[in-house]
């Protein structure tokens, strides 16, 4: 996945997160994350599998972590990438396949306001029978930014596997389309829509979650923090429709690392750093790590003697 911003170096990150940590760590119900944030990538995890020792980097994996951001963005689209290209890309607005919606509301006071009228909304529209009919499912990302008139303007970007979808209004009457109705009725009048073609997966998932994870690194610090507490424990990225045209409803696994050398999974996770530096002596490569974690930790007491 390429993502539409700049690689940031390890100096860089901890810059950021530091002068954004200080802020959030202000409020005691945060003081936990804060220092997750401020250590993000400054601490290693060393794992054991039957070739040797590798090291990861502890990561806090929040949204407004630059970094972490991306792996996360990186994550959703190596999850979804796969079933997604099993279906068809519609080549015309009349054909069946997958099409790009942006669903948009007027610009809110305050985020979660703003965040829970759109999904609130978009909700009802998924229940209403035109739908219904013509939509099997998709993928959907929140985005969220502060418009001119210091509001803060919601939408979500969709992908759609649907038939035809009416968007254009009538000439004759000048009347709001069937979609543009139905979306207007789910958020009492005040949403606008936008269709546009899909010319590749890649592409399209690639767009949706640009965009997700650009959601912190437009913002100012002040509302940097204002969207981590908003957006904490909360999905900005989700599949909806039917269950049975297999891409919706998918869970996200729990990461398994695989060793890159040998295919085994990671037996046991060593939390010390410095161990890494006596691991290293004692076990030659000649020594395959032990099989058991307490003949590791008999080792550890004797000082790798």
């Amino acid at each position: 996945m390429v993502s539409k911003f700049p690689w940031i170096g390890e100096a860089d990150l901890l810059l950021v997160n530091s002068r954004i940590s200080e802020q959030l760590e202000k409020d005691e119900e945060y003081t936990t994350q804060a220092n997750k944030l401020r250590n993000c990538s400054q601490f290693w995890n060393t794992f054991m599998c039957d070739c040797g020792f590798h090291r990861f980097a502890k990561r806090c994996y929040y949204k407004i972590c630059p970094k972490c951001g991306k792996i996360r963005a990186m994550d959703l689209f190596n999850k979804y990438i796969g079933v997604l290209k099993t279906k068809r890309i519609a080549r015309s607005i009349y054909d069946k396949g997958l099409r790009f919606l942006t669903l948009t509301i007027k610009n809110q006071k305050s985020q979660s306001e703003a965040r829970e009228k759109l999904y609130s909304a978009f909700k009802k529209l998924r229940n209403r029978e035109y739908w219904g009919e013509r939509v099997k499912g998709g993928v959907a990302g929140f985005h969220v930014k502060r418009g001119k008139d210091g509001l803060w303007n919601a939408h979500l970007h969709i992908i759609l596997d649907s038939s035809y979808l009416d968007m254009k209004s009538t000439k004759r009457t000048k009347k709001d389309s069937l979609l543009v109705q139905e979306w207007k009725h789910c958020t009492g009048g005040d949403g606008i829509i936008d269709i546009i073609r899909v010319r590749t997966h890649e592409g399209a998932l690639n767009y949706i979650l640009n965009y997700v994870s650009s959601c912190a690194f437009e913002l100012s610090d002040e509302d940097k923090i204002l969207f981590f507490k908003e957006t904490f424990k909360k999905r900005l990225f989700f599949s909806f429709g039917k269950k049975s045209e297999g891409i919706y409803g998918l869970k996200f696994l729990k990461k398994r690392r695989t060793c890159p050398d040998c295919g085994c999974l990671y037996q046991y996770i060593i939390p010390l750093t410095e161990e890494w530096e006596l691991a290293q002596i004692y076990f030659e490569k000649n020594k395959p790590p032990p099989k058991d974690l307490n003949d590791y930790s008999n080792i550890i007491e004797r000082g790798f003697n």
